[in-house]
């Protein structure tokens, strides 16, 4: 045999089963090609929020990242990047910096839209191209493109290391709200930092596969990102709407993998209710946790493993509010048929406020928040910190605590206590007694404004 046949054999059979035989230079000039094709849509991006949650109303100066995918001049990017901002600023890739208008977010998905402000902007705008999440491959090479740690125009290389990472919806965004239960996330090798939130997973084809969102620091080469097929589904939303509506239920699932046997079900078929939120939908229906729903609208659903849950919400989430739907239950041995008829999910978190002579800053209460914090009910203003060294501090107030009454008066909202606020603070009162609610019961805290001297008594 010709010893150049021979070797060319045995570097085939070197070569793992089902790769393809791309000679090595190649991989570099596909590299070049999806840069050249997305970093100029890249937007890094500098905003300015708002935040509450050490008992006074900070501005903050942070950075994120962003891009470019409608010739207008809209921006996606992460709702914990912008959602909360009061003023932003966005350098394209001619480092041209440029004002954005927040035109819209959703924190159940940290998906946010701006605008870019084009008026006085004579450069060209370069759209990235949208790929298809769903086509990914675990192993496939993709690039992370943004502003790790402000540092711009930056790119990391990885692969996907699974396209269907669950986490659960008790994750919150720094601003508060519970995300990811409306979708999966593509977890990869890319390096991923604080900075490069908003920017894009990219394929070798240059195409954007998902909206970079999440970083660990418990582990080295952990980053997450958003697949762009759920990116495009609510930034079409925010176009059309300004916001994104979802039904709700007040269901909580729990996966069946390890309770089958107890709960009888076959096997791929059915959802495990673990919890059902009071006065909700689903609680009026009288379901019960424990109960498997089998069928929505006679179609079956699965919820056998985790990964499988938030297409579950997802089933519910995208009917318009007011549907009314058909579940079929199982509860013990019988099956069970049941109606209801959803309702909009609403906003998951109120508007903040700072009490800044009392020394506090509190929100206010949306049903979801009664919800989360297991609140008796949404009367009064949530209270999201205390400023150190102040009256409320000295009096005893602690986050978390419901201020229900202000001087004895009955306070249903944040509007009311505003107003309470506004008509005190400038007066010559030199005290001022809170009734809040904590933990299920009530308490009298006394604001001192004049001396340290503090009192608290119990109701």
């Amino acid at each position: 045999m010709d010893m150049r046949y021979f070797l060319s054999a045995m570097l085939l059979l070197s070569q793992p089963i089902g790769q393809a035989q791309t000679p090595p230079e190649s991989y570099q000039e596909r590299v070049y090609l999806a840069r050249d094709r997305v970093l100029p849509a890249l937007v890094h991006i500098q905003p300015v929020v708002e935040d509450f949650r050490t008992g006074e109303q900070k501005k903050l100066a942070i950075v994120g990242s962003g891009v470019i995918f409608h010739p207008d001049g809209y921006v996606v990017t992460n709702y914990h990047v912008a959602g909360k901002a009061k003023r932003i600023i966005c350098t394209l890739s001619d480092r041209e910096q440029l004002p954005a208008d927040y035109i819209g977010g959703d924190p159940s998905t940290d998906i946010a839209v701006l605008k870019l402000r084009l008026d006085d902007y004579h450069g060209t705008i370069h759209v990235a191209d949208l790929g298809d999440s769903d086509s990914v491959q675990v192993g496939q090479q993709v690039l992370a493109m943004g502003s790790p740690l402000s540092l711009a125009r930056s790119v990391s290389a990885g692969v996907i290391s699974t396209k269907d990472r669950y986490f659960s919806s008790d994750y919150r965004l720094p601003s508060g709200e519970k995300t990811g239960r409306y979708n999966l996330w593509i977890q990869t090798d890319a390096a991923i930092n604080f900075g490069n939130s908003g920017g894009p997973l990219v394929d070798l084809d240059g195409r954007v596969i998902g909206i970079n969102s999440r970083a660990t620091f418990m582990a080295n080469n952990l980053g997450f990102a958003i697949p762009i097929n759920i990116v495009t589904e609510v930034t079409q939303e925010i176009l059309a709407d300004g916001q994104v509506t979802r039904s709700w239920i007040g269901v909580h699932a729990q996966a069946l993998q390890e309770l089958e046997n107890h709960f009888g079900t076959d096997r791929n078929r059915g959802v495990l209710i673990a919890s059902i939120d009071p006065g909700s939908p689903a609680a009026e229906a009288f379901l019960k946790a424990g109960d498997v729903i089998l069928e929505i609208d006679s179609q079956p659903v699965s919820g056998r493993f985790v990964e499988e849950l938030p297409a579950f919400y997802k089933n519910i989430a995208r009917r318009p509010p007011g549907t009314r739907i058909g579940l079929k239950v199982l509860r013990g041995e019988e099956e069970y048929s049941f109606s209801l008829e959803t309702r909009p999910l609403g906003q998951l978190q109120g508007d903040d406020f700072e009490c800044a002579r009392w020394g506090f800053t509190v929100r206010d209460i949306t049903r979801q928040m009664q919800l989360t914090n297991q609140l008796r009910d949404s009367v009064g203003a949530y209270v999201t910190g205390v400023r150190r060294v102040g009256p409320a501090d000295l009096g005893g107030l602690n986050s978390g605590d419901v201020v229900q009454a202000i001087n004895r008066e009955a306070v249903n909202n944040l509007p009311e206590l505003i107003d309470r606020y506004n008509l005190l603070v400038d007066s010559a009162y030199d005290k001022v007694l809170l009734t809040v609610r904590r933990s299920g019961a009530t308490r009298l805290v006394v604001l001192n404004l004049e001396t340290t001297g503090t009192g608290q008594l119990n109701d």
